[in-house]
């Protein structure tokens, strides 16, 4: 009886140690791949932690595209915002693009059908200088600015200081939305 006592004891102490090894083995495959996926995830953060938005800015006779790097917005009101808020800020390569300075953007809006509303301080309007081609490009910048980056836009209306405008420079009519008039067909 003391054999077979003997040899119980020592299956199980084989069968703990076995047990001891493989629960080591275990964790330790498990905790080294988590934390080097944690640490190619926080690699990858600083990365993916921006995107680029594509702003149009009237340029001459056309439109120059600059692209922005801005910290990561996920909401599409968010992106839109950030988009608008890039193109009156006014391009980085020194090109003069007729943007009126001072100009605030004081809310976005959008509507079921996928209309959006940007609407902007009285600066906009006011500090307006140009001819009816300057008026095309710089309300052409500000729609393609925000198509480009946006997937759901179906149309952008402009407003000044919340109320519907009848016109930016007094060449164009703005109580429709912009699609038609600055499509290419347009001019």
């Amino acid at each position: 009886m003391d054999n077979r006592r003997l040899s119980g004891f020592i299956f199980l102490i084989l069968l703990f140690i076995v047990g001891v090894v493989a629960g080591y083995v275990y964790f330790v495959k498990v905790f080294y791949k988590g934390s080097h996926a944690l640490k190619n995830a926080e690699t990858s953060n600083i990365t993916e932690d921006f995107f680029s938005l594509r702003i149009y800015y009237p340029s001459g006779d056309g439109l120059q595209m600059e692209e922005k790097r801005l910290p990561r917005r996920t909401a599409q009101i968010a992106i839109a915002e950030a988009t608008v808020e890039e193109f009156l800020k006014g391009p980085s390569s020194g090109i003069t693009s007729g943007i009126s300075k001072n100009v605030k953007l004081l809310g976005i809006y959008k509507d079921i059908d996928g209309i959006f509303y940007v609407d902007l301080s009285d600066e906009f309007r006011r500090n307006f200088q140009g001819d009816a081609f300057a008026e095309i490009l710089l309300l052409k910048g500000l729609y393609k600015s925000l198509i480009s980056n946006m997937d759901d836009i179906q149309d952008l209306k402009v407003l000044i200081e919340g109320n519907e405008i009848e016109t930016l420079g007094g060449h164009f009519y703005l109580l429709y939305p912009l699609k038609d008039m600055v499509s290419p067909e347009f001019y």
